[in-house]
Protein backbone atom coordinates (compact mmCIF):
# COMPACT_ATOMS: atom_id res chain seq x y z
CA UNK A 1 0.00 0.00 0.00
CA UNK A 2 1.35 3.41 -1.00
CA UNK A 3 2.04 5.93 1.74
CA UNK A 4 -0.60 8.61 2.25
CA UNK A 5 1.84 11.34 1.26
CA UNK A 6 2.41 9.64 -2.11
CA UNK A 7 -1.35 9.51 -2.72
CA UNK A 8 -1.67 13.18 -1.82
CA UNK A 9 1.16 14.14 -4.15
CA UNK A 10 -0.40 12.11 -6.95
CA UNK A 11 -3.75 13.81 -6.40
CA UNK A 12 -2.12 17.25 -6.40
CA UNK A 13 -0.31 16.43 -9.62
CA UNK A 14 -3.55 15.28 -11.26
CA UNK A 15 -5.34 18.44 -10.10
CA UNK A 16 -2.56 20.57 -11.57
CA UNK A 17 -2.83 18.69 -14.85
CA UNK A 18 -6.59 19.18 -14.95
CA UNK A 19 -6.36 22.89 -14.25
CA UNK A 20 -3.54 23.41 -16.71
CA UNK A 21 -5.50 21.51 -19.32
CA UNK A 22 -8.55 23.63 -18.48
CA UNK A 23 -6.55 26.78 -19.17
CA UNK A 24 -5.26 25.40 -22.49
CA UNK A 25 -8.79 24.25 -23.42
CA UNK A 26 -10.20 27.71 -22.73
CA UNK A 27 -7.37 29.61 -24.39
CA UNK A 28 -7.71 27.46 -27.52
CA UNK A 29 -11.44 28.20 -27.63
CA UNK A 30 -10.83 31.93 -27.13
CA UNK A 31 -8.14 32.17 -29.79
CA UNK A 32 -10.30 30.18 -32.24
CA UNK A 33 -13.15 32.63 -31.70
CA UNK A 34 -10.84 35.63 -32.16
CA UNK A 35 -9.24 34.26 -35.34
CA UNK A 36 -12.60 33.37 -36.86
CA UNK A 37 -14.02 36.77 -35.95
CA UNK A 38 -11.18 39.09 -36.95
CA UNK A 39 -8.43 37.34 -38.95
CA UNK A 40 -10.18 37.42 -42.33
CA UNK A 41 -11.40 40.93 -41.57
CA UNK A 42 -7.86 42.10 -40.84
CA UNK A 43 -6.48 40.50 -43.99
CA UNK A 44 -9.11 42.09 -46.27
CA UNK A 45 -8.72 45.50 -44.62
CA UNK A 46 -4.94 45.27 -44.95
CA UNK A 47 -5.30 44.58 -48.67
CA UNK A 48 -7.69 47.53 -48.95
CA UNK A 49 -5.31 50.18 -47.54
CA UNK A 50 -7.15 50.46 -44.23
CA UNK A 51 -5.68 52.27 -41.24
CA UNK A 52 -4.51 49.91 -38.46
CA UNK A 53 -6.14 46.81 -40.04
CA UNK A 54 -4.72 44.31 -37.52
CA UNK A 55 -5.74 46.16 -34.36
CA UNK A 56 -8.99 44.30 -33.74
CA UNK A 57 -7.33 40.92 -34.30
CA UNK A 58 -4.46 41.62 -31.91
CA UNK A 59 -6.70 43.03 -29.16
CA UNK A 60 -9.30 40.30 -29.76
CA UNK A 61 -6.78 37.46 -29.44
CA UNK A 62 -5.43 38.88 -26.18
CA UNK A 63 -8.79 39.44 -24.50
CA UNK A 64 -10.43 36.26 -25.82
CA UNK A 65 -7.45 34.22 -24.58
CA UNK A 66 -7.87 35.69 -21.11
CA UNK A 67 -11.64 35.20 -21.07
CA UNK A 68 -11.48 31.64 -22.42
CA UNK A 69 -8.51 30.64 -20.25
CA UNK A 70 -10.20 31.95 -17.10
CA UNK A 71 -13.43 30.07 -17.87
CA UNK A 72 -11.54 26.88 -18.65
CA UNK A 73 -9.51 27.12 -15.44
CA UNK A 74 -12.57 27.82 -13.27
CA UNK A 75 -14.44 24.89 -14.79
CA UNK A 76 -11.50 22.58 -14.09
CA UNK A 77 -11.00 24.10 -10.64
CA UNK A 78 -14.55 23.28 -9.49
CA UNK A 79 -14.81 20.06 -11.55
CA UNK A 80 -18.46 20.69 -12.32
CA UNK A 81 -20.15 20.69 -15.72
CA UNK A 82 -23.02 22.72 -14.28
CA UNK A 83 -20.67 25.42 -13.03
CA UNK A 84 -18.73 25.07 -16.27
CA UNK A 85 -21.88 25.97 -18.16
CA UNK A 86 -22.28 29.04 -15.95
CA UNK A 87 -18.66 30.13 -16.41
CA UNK A 88 -18.90 29.80 -20.18
CA UNK A 89 -22.18 31.69 -20.26
CA UNK A 90 -20.32 34.55 -18.61
CA UNK A 91 -17.51 34.07 -21.14
CA UNK A 92 -20.00 34.25 -24.01
CA UNK A 93 -21.18 37.61 -22.66
CA UNK A 94 -17.56 38.76 -22.64
CA UNK A 95 -17.02 37.56 -26.21
CA UNK A 96 -20.25 39.25 -27.35
CA UNK A 97 -19.33 42.54 -25.69
CA UNK A 98 -15.89 42.42 -27.28
CA UNK A 99 -17.37 41.67 -30.70
CA UNK A 100 -19.46 44.85 -30.54
CA UNK A 101 -17.16 47.07 -28.52
CA UNK A 102 -14.02 46.52 -30.58
CA UNK A 103 -15.17 48.28 -33.77
CA UNK A 104 -17.50 50.76 -32.08
CA UNK A 105 -15.55 51.78 -28.98
CA UNK A 106 -12.15 50.17 -28.39
CA UNK A 107 -10.44 50.55 -31.78
CA UNK A 108 -11.52 54.20 -32.24
CA UNK A 109 -10.07 54.92 -28.79
CA UNK A 110 -6.80 53.15 -29.62
CA UNK A 111 -6.56 54.99 -32.95
CA UNK A 112 -7.15 58.32 -31.19
CA UNK A 113 -4.26 57.60 -28.85
CA UNK A 114 -1.91 56.39 -31.59
CA UNK A 115 -2.79 59.26 -33.94
CA UNK A 116 -4.53 62.17 -32.16
CA UNK A 117 -4.92 64.16 -35.39
CA UNK A 118 -6.65 61.25 -37.06
CA UNK A 119 -8.70 60.46 -33.98
CA UNK A 120 -10.03 64.03 -33.84
CA UNK A 121 -11.73 63.42 -37.20
CA UNK A 122 -13.71 60.41 -35.99
CA UNK A 123 -17.33 60.77 -34.94
CA UNK A 124 -18.62 57.60 -33.31
CA UNK A 125 -21.97 58.00 -31.56
CA UNK A 126 -22.06 56.42 -28.12
CA UNK A 127 -24.71 53.74 -27.77
CA UNK A 128 -25.79 53.78 -31.43
CA UNK A 129 -27.37 50.32 -31.73
CA UNK A 130 -24.88 48.93 -29.22
CA UNK A 131 -27.36 47.12 -26.97
CA UNK A 132 -29.28 45.55 -29.84
CA UNK A 133 -26.12 44.23 -31.49
CA UNK A 134 -24.77 43.02 -28.17
CA UNK A 135 -27.92 40.92 -27.75
CA UNK A 136 -27.66 39.61 -31.31
CA UNK A 137 -24.01 38.67 -30.82
CA UNK A 138 -24.83 36.91 -27.57
CA UNK A 139 -27.54 34.86 -29.26
CA UNK A 140 -25.01 33.54 -31.78
CA UNK A 141 -22.22 32.91 -29.28
CA UNK A 142 -24.12 31.55 -26.26
CA UNK A 143 -25.16 28.10 -27.63
CA UNK A 144 -21.62 27.28 -28.77
CA UNK A 145 -19.99 28.54 -25.57
CA UNK A 146 -22.52 26.59 -23.52
CA UNK A 147 -21.60 23.38 -25.33
CA UNK A 148 -17.92 24.09 -24.76
CA UNK A 149 -18.55 24.56 -21.03
CA UNK A 150 -20.87 21.59 -20.48
CA UNK A 151 -18.57 19.14 -22.28
CA UNK A 152 -15.25 20.38 -20.90
CA UNK A 153 -15.10 18.01 -17.91
CA UNK A 154 -16.35 14.84 -19.68
CA UNK A 155 -14.04 15.16 -22.69
CA UNK A 156 -11.00 16.47 -20.84
CA UNK A 157 -10.90 13.76 -18.14
CA UNK A 158 -9.70 11.02 -20.53
CA UNK A 159 -7.19 13.42 -22.08
CA UNK A 160 -5.48 13.91 -18.71
CA UNK A 161 -4.59 10.24 -18.35
CA UNK A 162 -3.95 9.21 -21.94
CA UNK A 163 -0.41 8.75 -23.23
CA UNK A 164 -1.49 9.38 -26.82
CA UNK A 165 -0.72 12.81 -28.26
CA UNK A 166 -3.89 12.71 -30.35
CA UNK A 167 -5.88 11.75 -27.27
CA UNK A 168 -4.53 14.79 -25.43
CA UNK A 169 -5.24 17.34 -28.14
CA UNK A 170 -8.56 16.01 -29.50
CA UNK A 171 -10.66 17.88 -26.88
CA UNK A 172 -8.99 21.09 -28.03
CA UNK A 173 -10.20 20.46 -31.59
CA UNK A 174 -13.75 20.27 -30.23
CA UNK A 175 -13.61 23.65 -28.49
CA UNK A 176 -11.74 25.21 -31.42
CA UNK A 177 -14.37 23.99 -33.90
CA UNK A 178 -17.34 25.22 -31.88
CA UNK A 179 -15.99 28.66 -31.09
CA UNK A 180 -14.59 29.01 -34.59
CA UNK A 181 -18.04 28.46 -36.07
CA UNK A 182 -19.46 30.98 -33.62
CA UNK A 183 -16.88 33.58 -34.65
CA UNK A 184 -17.67 33.13 -38.35
CA UNK A 185 -21.36 33.78 -37.71
CA UNK A 186 -20.81 36.90 -35.61
CA UNK A 187 -18.49 38.47 -38.20
CA UNK A 188 -21.57 39.51 -40.19
CA UNK A 189 -23.05 41.53 -37.32
CA UNK A 190 -20.70 44.52 -37.53
CA UNK A 191 -17.33 43.72 -39.08
CA UNK A 192 -18.71 42.90 -42.52
CA UNK A 193 -20.58 46.22 -42.76
CA UNK A 194 -17.54 48.31 -41.87
CA UNK A 195 -15.26 46.18 -44.05
CA UNK A 196 -17.51 46.30 -47.12
CA UNK A 197 -17.74 50.10 -46.96
CA UNK A 198 -13.95 50.40 -46.92
CA UNK A 199 -13.41 47.76 -49.61
CA UNK A 200 -15.97 49.26 -51.99
CA UNK A 201 -14.45 52.74 -51.71
CA UNK A 202 -10.90 51.43 -52.05
CA UNK A 203 -11.89 49.48 -55.18
CA UNK A 204 -13.27 52.65 -56.73
CA UNK A 205 -10.15 54.62 -55.82
CA UNK A 206 -7.92 51.90 -57.28
CA UNK A 207 -9.88 51.96 -60.53
CA UNK A 208 -9.52 55.74 -60.81
CA UNK A 209 -5.77 55.58 -60.10
CA UNK A 210 -5.17 52.73 -62.54
CA UNK A 211 -7.07 54.41 -65.38
CA UNK A 212 -5.70 57.93 -65.19
CA UNK A 213 -5.01 59.10 -68.70
CA UNK A 214 -6.67 56.03 -70.20
CA UNK A 215 -8.86 57.18 -73.10
CA UNK A 216 -10.37 53.71 -73.49
CA UNK A 217 -11.60 53.31 -69.93
CA UNK A 218 -14.57 50.96 -69.49
CA UNK A 219 -17.41 53.44 -68.96
CA UNK A 220 -19.84 50.77 -67.83
CA UNK A 221 -17.49 49.56 -65.11
CA UNK A 222 -16.74 53.16 -64.19
CA UNK A 223 -20.44 53.80 -63.59
CA UNK A 224 -20.86 50.58 -61.59
CA UNK A 225 -17.95 51.60 -59.36
CA UNK A 226 -19.44 55.09 -58.96
CA UNK A 227 -16.20 56.87 -59.86
CA UNK A 228 -18.13 60.13 -60.11
CA UNK A 229 -18.03 60.20 -56.31
CA UNK A 230 -14.36 61.19 -56.59
CA UNK A 231 -14.76 63.93 -59.21
CA UNK A 232 -14.68 66.71 -56.63
CA UNK A 233 -11.38 65.50 -55.13
CA UNK A 234 -9.77 63.98 -58.22
CA UNK A 235 -6.62 66.11 -57.92
CA UNK A 236 -5.88 64.63 -54.49
CA UNK A 237 -6.53 60.97 -55.34
CA UNK A 238 -3.32 58.94 -55.31
CA UNK A 239 -2.02 55.41 -54.90
CA UNK A 240 -0.77 56.29 -51.42
CA UNK A 241 -3.82 56.23 -49.16
CA UNK A 242 -5.25 55.02 -45.87
CA UNK A 243 -8.95 54.43 -45.16
CA UNK A 244 -10.93 54.28 -41.93
CA UNK A 245 -14.62 54.53 -41.10
CA UNK A 246 -15.24 58.00 -39.74
CA UNK A 247 -18.91 57.64 -38.78
CA UNK A 248 -21.95 55.46 -39.43
CA UNK A 249 -25.70 55.43 -39.03
CA UNK A 250 -27.54 53.03 -36.76
CA UNK A 251 -28.68 50.79 -39.63
CA UNK A 252 -25.10 50.46 -40.96
CA UNK A 253 -26.32 51.52 -44.38
CA UNK A 254 -24.62 54.91 -44.43
CA UNK A 255 -20.91 55.28 -43.72
CA UNK A 256 -18.54 58.19 -43.89
CA UNK A 257 -15.10 56.81 -44.74
CA UNK A 258 -12.08 58.95 -44.04
CA UNK A 259 -9.29 58.74 -46.62
CA UNK A 260 -5.82 60.19 -46.28
CA UNK A 261 -4.13 60.86 -49.62
CA UNK A 262 -0.56 61.84 -48.82
CA UNK A 263 -1.12 64.99 -46.70
CA UNK A 264 -4.76 65.58 -47.65
CA UNK A 265 -7.83 64.32 -45.76
CA UNK A 266 -10.98 63.43 -47.69
CA UNK A 267 -14.40 62.44 -46.36
CA UNK A 268 -16.37 60.03 -48.56
CA UNK A 269 -20.02 59.12 -48.11
CA UNK A 270 -20.69 55.43 -48.85
CA UNK A 271 -24.34 54.38 -49.11
CA UNK A 272 -24.98 50.65 -48.96
CA UNK A 273 -21.47 49.91 -50.27
CA UNK A 274 -21.71 52.44 -53.09
CA UNK A 275 -19.46 55.52 -53.00
CA UNK A 276 -21.66 58.58 -53.26
CA UNK A 277 -19.74 61.83 -52.73
CA UNK A 278 -16.30 62.85 -51.48
CA UNK A 279 -15.11 66.21 -50.24
CA UNK A 280 -11.85 67.61 -49.00
CA UNK A 281 -11.55 68.23 -45.27
CA UNK A 282 -9.99 71.67 -44.96
CA UNK A 283 -7.87 72.85 -42.08
CA UNK A 284 -6.28 69.42 -41.47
Amino acid sequence: MKPLTDNMETRKRILRLKRNFGIIYGVAAGIAFALASWCWDAYILSASHAYYPWTMLVVGVIFCSVIGGSSGWLTARFESSLLGALFWVVASAGFAWLMVALPLKIVPSIVSVLNPQFGALLSYEAGSGFTFRLGAALMWILPFALLVGVTQIPISEPAIFTVSFLGRVSPLFFSILLMGISGVFTDNLINAHFRDAVVSLDTTIEFVVDNRGNENVDQGLSRRLHTRALWGVDEYVSQSRRLFVRSYDESFGEFHVLVKFDEHWVDCLVLYNQPNTCELITGK
